[in-house]
């Protein structure tokens, strides 16, 4: 069985090279190729990794015809890839030496056509601020469900894995989840229903193992306020207006608030992002890209008062 990792990059130079080198120093004797797509970079990315890693025979740099999204980017390494089973990292993750071995070993098991693997914090010259906690990892990509295998709801595509055939069969990754111009997430959710669909399992397997790189600007505030929204706002665009969804985000809303405006602490007003990210489109079919900005901005101007 032949394994392909699939690395999207853009603008990301030193971390993209990280990735790689994680990857191709792996505790696994089977056969596996890596390709590199670069996104048209700005920052000699493209021009770097290939100097770096040309020499590498199953190492490919390549780049779409044009810069597209994540999902579409997935699509094009599916399209791309030479192994049965494809791999998908984050280009500022660091694979752990058993990685590849672990997703072997999950797809051995052939009722599943899935498996997400752990992802977990590496702080990058800073230290973790004490409002950070597990609550919020989730809107920064990380992902620790424990010590045993288990069947999943969705796995985190910055460390996801698939069967190829299965994948293109069910259509790949969900392109565009919401209105033209409007980066939602989801796509993670979107094709873990179709494989389940399809008949087979989506699992969680804790020694396929990522370390996730976290530095300053990541968890700046606003950064985090929009990415909570957005993740909801792709909840939406999957479900549209769903009762159940709207009362429960009616409480993570108003709870949230009353907690912030007790103990100003930033994972609590992301936690009211997010709640806003759904009810802002189901209740009051509002553009959300523009309440958003008019959110951030509101915040902004009570800050400074």
């Amino acid at each position: 069985m032949i394994l392909s990792v699939v690395i999207l990059t853009f603008n990301r130079k030193d971390h993209v090279l990280d990735c790689v080198e994680s990857v191709l120093h792996q505790n696994f004797e089977g056969e596996y190729e890596i390709i590199v797509i670069d996104n048209w970079s700005e920052d000699g990315s493209f021009e770097e990794l290939k100097s770096k890693f040309s020499g590498f025979s199953n190492v490919k740099i390549v780049r779409p015809s044009k810069r597209i999204g994540i999902a579409a980017g997935r699509n094009y390494g599916l399209q791309n890839a030479a192994g049965q089973i494809v791999a998908f990292v984050d280009d500022d993750c660091i694979a752990t030496r058993s990685w590849l071995r672990g997703i072997s070993s999950a797809f051995e098991d052939k009722s599943i056509g899935c498996v997400g693997g752990k992802i977990s914090l590496l702080m990058v010259g800073i230290e973790k601020p004490r409002w950070l906690g597990k609550d919020v990892y989730g809107i920064l990509g990380i992902m620790n469900l424990g010590e045993k295998s288990k069947d999943v709801y969705f796995p985190i595509g910055g460390n996801l894995a698939i069967r190829k055939d299965l994948a293109l069969k069910i259509g790949g990754f969900k392109e565009q989840l919401g209105p033209l111009g409007v980066k939602v997430f989801g796509e993670e959710i979107s094709i873990s229903n179709r494989v389940r669909d399809s008949g087979y399992r989506v699992v969680y397997a804790p020694k396929v193992e990522v370390l996730h790189k976290v530095w300053k600007d990541r968890i700046d505030i606003e950064n985090m306020l929009k990415r909570a929204y957005m993740i909801s706002v792709g909840d939406y665009y999957l479900y549209g207006r769903n009762l159940s969804k709207v009362i429960i985000n009616m409480g993570i809303m108003l709870a949230s608030l009353y907690g912030y405006l007790a103990f100003w602490r930033p994972n609590l007003l992301c936690h009211f992002f997010y709640a806003a990210g759904y009810l802002v489109p189901a209740l009051l079919g509002k553009e959300p890209l523009k309440t958003l900005n008019d959110m951030i901005n509101l915040r902004k101007t009570i800050r400074r008062k």
